[in-house]
């Protein structure tokens, strides 16, 4: 089931539109800090670098990416009619969901990590400040729980798309998610916490109780699973 999802997103424009916005993040910042001084990693060191492009994935970039790539694998199959011989099968709805959401987590995963890598590789072309492991090790360690807390955030947005068969209702989902971002910085708002735990958490620009951070990602992810599973059980 899983291979036969890669090759359905093999050509796929969500697909590639999602490698697209992630990479014109790192594109940015690469660009800023080589034009200007001010904002170079000569100026402000390496971790300033990478916080920015961090918090433009966590903000933003990374759930318009990811939201598109989910609303596309879930709403296609009704858009084009495949679910009506899918659901046919003797292979459980529920598998098919769980290979589905794998697909997505796995892209979540190489993405991220590609985008580490390919700010680092860039970073060094403009900069003779030396890349420590330190800095490797922490970096790693901030892309990983980014992984995490970007893929909690998934069920939730299978759920709209199983549930409304469209991409569309996602894409206002995401756009609603990311306006509210913008004003209310809550703990308990789920979708904020990527950019309030990663990298906030060490600097602590923004006070923000992780315990209940971490909870109200658990909650979305929990509840996103089981509308997503028992709406997908039931859909003809």
């Amino acid at each position: 089931m899983i291979r036969a999802e890669l090759i359905k997103l093999k050509g796929s424009k969500a697909f590639l539109l999602s490698y697209i916005i992630l990479l014109a993040v790192v594109l940015l910042e690469f660009a800023t800090s080589a034009i200007f001084y001010r904002y170079s990693i000569d100026n402000l060191g390496w971790d300033y670098y990478f916080t920015n492009i961090v918090s433009l994935v966590n903000i933003a970039a990374g759930f318009i990416s990811y939201y598109i790539l989910t609303g596309h694998i879930f709403a296609r199959e009704y858009q084009e009619n495949t679910h009506l011989f899918m659901f046919t099968t003797p292979v459980t709805r529920v598998k098919f969901y769980f290979s589905k959401l794998i697909i997505i987590y796995g892209f979540i995963i190489v993405s991220l990590f590609l985008v580490l890598f390919l700010s680092a590789l860039l970073g060094m072309s403009i900069t003779d400040r030396p890349l420590t492991m330190a800095i490797w090790v922490y970096q790693i360690q901030v892309f990983a729980k980014m992984c995490v807390m970007h893929a909690m955030l998934i069920p939730i947005a299978s759920f709209f798309a199983i549930r409304w068969k469209s991409i569309m209702v996602v894409v206002l989902v995401v756009c609603t998610a990311i306006f509210l971002d913008f004003i209310y910085k809550s703990e308990w708002y789920p979708w904020i916490v990527p950019y309030l735990l990663s990298p906030n958490e060490r600097n602590a620009t923004i006070p923000t109780n992780v315990s209940i951070a971490w909870l109200s990602l658990s909650v979305i992810f929990l509840l996103g699973l089981f509308l997503s599973i028992w709406t997908y059980q039931r859909r003809t």
